[in-house]
């Protein structure tokens, strides 16, 4: 159902007698209570002992709205039901109709949906109103999990290139392969990286030091993605055979980016949020128990 509380759906059942299967304070809860709101949980989540817990808190929670003078008065829920109508485009006789087929009557509907908004209520005043988070809060989690914000790891690399033409013929190929294999031996030797790219290199960034800059570990030419897996910063590899040419690379740094604060500020608020709610949600919850005489005869 589109527009209110939980579905009370009916069964055949055999008639049972009923008994008493908790006490909270002057109130008890019976079996047919029970079984009315195990009824309404899908199978997979019915555990009767869970949702007779439940039950004992709704209670209590509808006991703390009612010591605070919350309950909802007649007019205020006569405005929510004609709300709820007016938003699915209701009248009141398709309005029942549609209760029927989940099997509530017009009065229990209003019934439930008087407690849901009384829960709502209390709930707002003992539990959300007053929850806050500082700056100091959001950046303290994320100093503590920046690995939740990491990027795709990204390598830098320079890289001294000789180009085999296009088409080549096979005394240009062995040309080419010829100056990449003196390169990388005068590179390994332990000549000036940078010198030797501005001397042999025959790519366009050569006068820059052939600085490839960062890139994504995946974006990287696979020959060079697979050759910086076994180099640390600052080794040499090559020369490399892609379909361009010959590479002969050293690898000058590795990072794994994060992602700034500022763009994930609110995605932490949100996360922070719901668990200080929770937390608060059940010391209240703890606190309703602990002031109470519950007695759970389950």
């Amino acid at each position: 159902m589109l527009f209110g509380p939980g579905v009370l759906r009916t069964t055949a059942a055999s008639v049972v007698v009923d008994r008493v299967v908790a006490v909270v304070n002057d109130e008890i809860i019976t079996l047919s209570d029970l079984q009315r709101e195990d009824q309404k949980k899908s199978a997979a989540a019915r555990d009767e002992h869970l949702v007779l817990e439940d039950l004992i808190d709704r209670k209590l929670q509808l006991a703390a709205a009612k010591r605070s003078g919350m309950d909802v008065t007649d007019p205020e829920l006569a405005e929510a039901l004609a709300d709820i109508m007016k938003r699915n485009s209701m009248d009141r006789k398709h309005f029942d109709a549609e209760l029927a087929k989940d099997g509530l009557t017009y009065d229990q509907y209003r019934s439930e949906l008087r407690e849901q908004i009384t829960l709502s209520r209390v709930f707002n005043k003992y539990v959300r109103s007053g929850l806050s988070l500082d700056e100091a809060e959001l950046r303290a989690y994320y100093d503590h999990n920046r690995k939740l914000y990491a990027q795709p790891e990204e390598i830098r690399v320079r890289q001294i290139f000789i180009k085999l033409p296009d088409n080549a013929t096979p005394e240009q190929a062995a040309a080419a392969r010829k100056r990449a294999g003196t390169a990388y031996e005068r590179a390994r030797k332990g000549e000036d990286f940078v010198g030797l790219v501005r001397e042999l290199s025959e790519s366009g960034n050569a006068a820059a030091g052939g600085d490839l800059g960062f890139m994504r570990r995946d974006h990287a030419l696979p020959e060079i993605e697979q050759a910086t897996r076994s180099l640390k910063p600052g080794e040499i590899a090559g020369p490399l055979k892609s379909a361009a040419g010959y590479h002969i690379i050293r690898l000058e740094e590795v990072r794994t980016p994060v992602t700034p604060f500022d763009r994930v500020k609110d995605e932490i608020q949100a996360t922070l949020y719901q668990q200080k709610l929770e937390n608060t949600y059940r010391t209240w919850l703890q606190t309703l128990r602990s002031d109470s005489h519950i007695e759970n005869r389950l």
